[in-house]
């Protein structure tokens, strides 16, 4: 008697096979024969979902994935150069075709200050990550632009020690309890 029987009579003995059959994904022991067409019809069906794909759905796709990256980077990971606002917000700029002019007349925002953004020389304001928010449709929430512009600033206040040592030589009457 296989592994997959020995379960199987164990979960007939609480449920139907109805409830097993439909709780349950038994897999096959396939032949690497049969591995290999079982690959090849799922990676055809595959090619022919992406090819019947529009140029919105797979904007919606792209923006949906970008949204899951930046929120897993917010969350699991260390601040990463690449991961800035200014190359996420290039990276927006890319997966919805459009030109640094364009983007910035349809945020409603001057070219060279979205320019100043993309290049890390100026950070945005809340107005300029509401218009974010609202353009692509709130797929991308102002809260996920804002934690990521923070991601950057946590990390260079943990890394600027001398900009902190030089103000601690000008503070005046500092409560003496230092942790």
């Amino acid at each position: 008697m296989s592994n997959y029987e020995k379960v199987y009579e164990k979960l007939r003995k609480q449920y139907t096979d109805e409830e097993i059959a439909d709780a349950m994904l038994i897999p096959a022991d396939l032949t690497a024969e049969e591995k290999e067409k079982v690959n090849e019809e799922l990676r055809a069906f595959r090619m022919k979902l992406l090819s019947e794909t529009t140029e919105d759905q797979r904007t919606y796709s792209d923006l949906l994935r970008f949204r899951y990256q930046l929120e897993d980077y917010i969350e699991n990971r260390d601040y990463e150069k690449s991961m800035d606002f200014g190359t996420q917000l290039e990276e927006y700029t890319r997966i919805l075709k459009r030109t640094k002019k364009k983007l910035s007349e349809e945020l409603n925002v001057h070219y060279t200050k979205l320019s100043r953004v993309i290049n890390n020389r100026e950070s945005p304001n809340m107005e300029f990550i509401y218009s974010l928010e609202e353009h692509s449709g709130t797929l991308v929430p102002a809260l996920v632009w804002w934690k990521l512009m923070i991601k950057k600033q946590e990390y260079e206040i943990a890394q600027d020690k001398s900009t902190r040592k030089k103000i601690a030589t000008k503070v005046q009457r500092a409560v003496a309890y230092r942790a």
